[in-house]
């Protein structure tokens, strides 16, 4: 029995082992970790140091930030849910500094009257 438990203890560490390697390997990181993993994981460990290339895995970019697009989406879907909530925000109302002077107090010449 304690046999069979050495053998599976063994069996399991030189898995462990080669899997490390080749992780390690295709993310091209060295050092003692590597080394060590190589050793214990050997035979088979030297296949991987000629079939896995250094450096192979790839680079996956981080997705692009769509923070801005999820608010404005928020933001209409809580307008169309609340029509009449937003009514200070819209471009309907008039405001008194866009048009200061009144049409009908103008003199013929275009400056203000008296």
């Amino acid at each position: 029995m304690i046999y069979l438990l050495k053998v599976l203890l063994g069996a399991l560490v030189w898995v462990v082992a080669n899997v490390v390697y080749v992780d390690l390997k295709r993310k091209g990181i060295r050092g003692f970790t590597r080394f060590a993993a190589f050793w214990t994981g050997t035979p088979t460990t030297w296949i991987s140091l000629f079939a896995v290339k250094e450096g192979s895995q790839p680079v996956i970019d981080p997705p692009p930030d769509d923070e801005g697009e999820a608010l404005l989406a928020e933001i209409r879907r809580d307008r169309r849910l609340n029509p009449g909530d937003h009514d200070e925000f819209s471009d309907t109302d008039t405001d008194a500094d866009s048009d200061p002077e009144d049409p009908s107090e103008m003199s013929p010449g275009g400056s203000p009257g008296p």
